[in-house]
């Protein structure tokens, strides 16, 4: 029922305008019979009434045509008085009032000027038609004037007076009324607007999570399947040889899935206790980090300068995850020896990260941002509130660089 409400309006006026049309011509057809004999007589009071009418249908539709005809309409009972309504059916200008609220509620605004002047030109020549309209005896509210000059100009003027204020209240009544139609579409439009975003947000944050469930499963699952693919490649490489490595091998393989195992569970709960929430490792684990890398065959050194500073738990995050994966890359990447070189400075605002890597590979595969770990590791940065870069090092042949930056001052201070 209510979505057919704003299709059933644009039938209101036209239903109106007939209803109004048929009552007049009932009520009056035994004065103003279309006969022959009363032709003359007769029919310009029928055209003034169906021309009214049909200002009436098309007031909100055409507002421009109904206020084209009420002219006509009334210029033509000016000019022809049979025209004119009488003291019977003078009511019927009460319709010029219709005409004057759809046209204020539907013309456009650069034409809003013109809609109020034509409501006060029309109050004006309908007080004008009453007033010398040759069969309507007007005396007034102070009854017959008896030739009474005074009176009949206060009557005069009460009558112009009541004429513009109804053309004017029907005119501002026009116009709020489509002022309040249009802020209940605005309404509708922003409650609208606003689930959609709403929708959008939940989406985005869906992504998003989506999207840092992803990056944590890289960074735990790469590293420690690059540690124990390192393992399994060695033991089977000096099994032969060394027959006693392999269960060192083994053991640094089984220590390696307990981590990654660990880990992920960690990762696992904090999702169902909190959604936000993350595995936390923390600059203090980089050491059994490095200890780590050191038993798959990775050369790591670790150098840290001044005195560590507080990092936030998302910093700390952020630091742990660029060092892994770039101990992980090149484990991955280096080739045969490969070795690292982490360098932590904490001199400055800020703590300074520079992973340094080399092997004896000449065909290390070509990083870009749009590489998961890479990727990673650069919003990482960012959401910590630093940045990050990563290339191959010009100086080092088949060498390899990440450096970043993780501040520990507020940001207006290092600025």
């Amino acid at each position: 029922m209510v979505k057919l409400l704003p299709h059933a309006q644009r039938y209101i006026e036209p239903v109106v305008a007939v209803a109004f049309f048929l009552f007049w011509a009932f009520a009056e057809v035994g004065r103003h019979q279309i006969l022959p004999g009363f032709l003359r007589s007769a029919l310009p009071w029928w055209a003034a009434l169906l021309g009214v009418a049909f200002a009436i249908a098309v007031a909100r539709i055409w507002p421009m045509v109904a206020m084209a005809v009420c002219t006509a309409v009334v210029i033509g009972q000016l000019l022809v008085p049979a025209g004119a309504f009488s003291s019977t059916d003078w009511p019927i200008s009460f319709g010029y009032l219709v005409v004057i609220v759809g046209v204020s509620a539907s013309i456009q605004d650069r034409w809003r000027p013109l809609s109020f002047a034509f409501a006060l030109g029309l109050a004006v020549a309908v007080a004008g038609l009453l007033i010398s309209g040759p069969r309507l005896d007007w005396y007034g509210p102070f009854g017959d004037t008896n030739g009474n000059v005074g009176t009949i100009v206060v009557n005069r003027v009460i009558l112009f007076a009541v004429a513009i204020l109804l053309a004017v209240g029907a005119w501002l009544l026009g116009f709020f009324g489509r002022a309040w139609q249009q802020k209940l579409h605005s309404d509708a439009l922003l409650a609208k607007t606003t689930d959609e975003l709403h929708s959008a947000e939940v989406d985005l944050l869906v992504s998003q999570e989506r999207d840092r469930i992803a990056q944590d499963v890289h960074d735990i699952m790469a590293h420690s399947l690059s540690v124990i693919i390192a393992q399994a490649d060695g033991a089977r490489f000096v099994a032969p040889a060394r027959p006693e490595a392999v269960a060192e091998s083994l053991e640094n393989i089984a220590a390696s899935a307990r981590t990654s195992l660990t880990e992920v569970r960690m990762l696992i709960q904090t999702l169902v206790a909190d959604p936000v929430g993350h595995s936390t490792p923390t600059v203090d684990d980089i050491d059994e980090l490095v200890d780590r890398m050191r038993t798959a065959g990775l050369d790591v050194q670790l150098e840290e300068f001044g005195e560590r500073e507080h990092l936030t738990g998302t910093q700390e995050l952020a630091v742990y995850r660029i060092v892994q994966e770039s101990l992980t890359n090149a484990l991955k990447h280096a080739g045969a020896e490969p070795s690292a070189r982490i360098s932590l400075d904490w001199r400055g605002q800020g703590l300074s990260i520079a992973v340094s890597s080399s092997g004896t590979a000449t065909e290390r595969p070509q990083q870009t941002t749009t590489s998961r770990g890479l990727y990673g590791m650069h919003e990482r940065a960012r959401l910590a509130g630093g940045w990050l870069t990563a290339g191959e090092d010009d100086e080092v042949p088949g060498g390899y660089v990440v450096a970043a930056f993780i501040p520990t001052a507020p940001l207006e201070q290092a600025s």
